[in-house]
């Protein structure tokens, strides 16, 4: 496993001197990436690329090679692979297509590369897929730059989680991400061996998963249980209905498994169970940036009495409680209430604006929520206005929620697009923010069920 993540050199089958292809691009983005190891292009047809010598064959290469990365028609790849054993090579990514997904001549392909592989000790991620996405290197045909080192390693059988989405965290800075592996068709290499190396890893906090299918289902239920005390795992599965499991056998040549099988073997393992792509992300945000609450009990501040209404609904419904707040929190902020309307769970800082404006009033409030023995987690629900500006510049937010050692997350709601989106872009780089409040308060509510299993486990 360790010749993915940490190989001394790698080679690049299929790199070619035209920048808008495929080839082109992965050798660009291993370049500009932190890969310390030797490069070499593979190429019969050119000198030199991107700088760097190539080489006919991985056969002319004079020193070892340890992973190789090919992106040639399909039809060649058993080929390579015959000079992979040859060269003594112990890792490869296939990212061609036209295997297991377009159906029985694919799959015959498929087979050979698999039984090539297995003869000489190779370890395959793949085929169809976009392999690796880190600060050390990056094997995506999408231009990626400046991967960070964080705390969040997603796995997907898709090359829209290495690619399209790793471009999109990457570029907004959405998600501290540490590594994004797609595994494809996984002839080989498959979710189960990531898993269990990436429970070993102390860098990722997190581990968010795509599947369309579940190569051992026994298996894979035994490595979850080990993970998911340690770190929460997050699982969003395709193929759970029987036009979804059509989809996945010619996306990915996946047999899909029946949708209970699959729920049963996400409780049964501990994991968390994402609906999209959307839910993938922002529960890996939360988790990735907030501590595990003790408890469900919440407290709302917005500026808005609908919405805390609103929201109030949402909390039962997810299992999360408002209670009343203590007498000390009651007490730090019922000098800016008018005293026909004291302040109560949620709080309504449209009260308290005309005297304070929105970030005293907001920061008084926070305060005095978070430091109330008897509240969990705190929901803040701001509006692109100009008048939120303040408190994008003084980082009010992220200041208070820091010192108090309780999940904070906020929900965006309304306005003009310019602050929202401002808003969402400064806030976002520090804390999960969510334009959804029924996505947000779900968030927040696995986060506390997934405390409630740790803290079990723990005793």
């Amino acid at each position: 496993m360790k010749y993915f993540f940490e190989s001394q050199s790698v080679a690049v089958v299929g790199a070619s001197t035209n920048p808008k292809k495929d080839g082109h691009i992965i050798l660009k983005n291993i370049i500009d990436s932190d890969y310390a190891g030797k490069i070499y292009p593979i190429n019969p047809s050119a000198d030199e690329i991107c700088g760097l010598k190539a080489y006919p064959s991985l056969l002319d290469i004079p020193d070892e090679v340890e992973l190789v990365v090919i992106i040639i028609p399909a039809r060649f790849t058993p080929q390579i692979m015959e000079d992979c054993a040859k060269k003594g090579v112990k890792a490869v990514i296939i990212e061609a297509m036209g295997f297991s997904e377009i159906g029985a001549e694919g799959k015959k392909l498929q087979d050979t590369i698999v039984d090539i592989a297995v003869k000489n000790g190779i370890r395959v991620m793949g085929p169809n897929c976009t392999g690796i996405v880190s600060k050390d290197i990056v094997t995506s045909f999408f231009p990626i730059k400046g991967v960070p080192d964080g705390n969040v390693t997603m796995i997907g059988q898709s090359g829209l989680i290495a690619a399209g989405m790793a471009s999109d965290i990457v570029i907004n800075k959405s998600l501290n991400i540490r590594k994004i592996c797609s595994i494809g068709n996984k002839c080989d290499l498959n979710e189960n061996d990531l898993l269990e190396y990436f429970r070993d890893d102390d860098r990722t906090q997190v581990i968010s998963m795509y599947l369309e299918s579940i190569s051992n289902g026994r298996d894979f239920v035994k490595i979850a249980k080990k993970v998911t005390p340690q770190k929460p795992v997050i699982l969003l599965y395709g193929g759970r209905t029987e036009a979804g499991a059509k989809a996945a056998k010619s996306h990915t040549g996946s047999i899909a498994s029946n949708a209970q099988i699959v729920d049963t073997a996400i409780k049964q393992s501990g994991c968390i169970k994402a609906i999209d792509f959307v839910e993938l992300k922002e529960f890996a945000k939360v988790f990735s940036t907030q501590p595990i609450p003790k408890g469900n009990r919440v407290a709302v501040v917005t500026a808005a009495g609908s919405v805390g209404v609103v929201i109030s609904d949402l909390c039962e419904e997810r299992g999360l409680k408002l209670p009343e707040l203590s007498e000390g929190a009651v007490n730090q902020i019922k000098d800016v209430f008018p005293d026909w309307m004291p302040p109560k769970n949620p709080i309504d800082l449209w009260f308290s604006l005309e005297q304070l404006g929105l970030t005293k009033a907001l920061e008084k409030s926070m305060s005095a929520s978070l430091s109330d023995p008897d509240i969990d987690a705190v929901i803040v629900v701001l509006a692109g206005f100009e008048y939120t500006l303040e408190v994008i510049e003084k980082k009010i937010v992220q200041e208070i929620a820091s010192k108090y050692g309780k999940p904070v997350i906020v929900c965006m709601l309304v306005g003009y697009n310019k602050y929202k989106t401002l808003l969402m872009e400064e806030l976002g780089k520090d804390m999960p923010v969510f334009t959804s409040l029924d996505t947000g308060i779900k968030a927040l509510s696995k986060l506390w069920e997934y405390g409630i299993r740790v803290h079990k486990t723990d005793k």
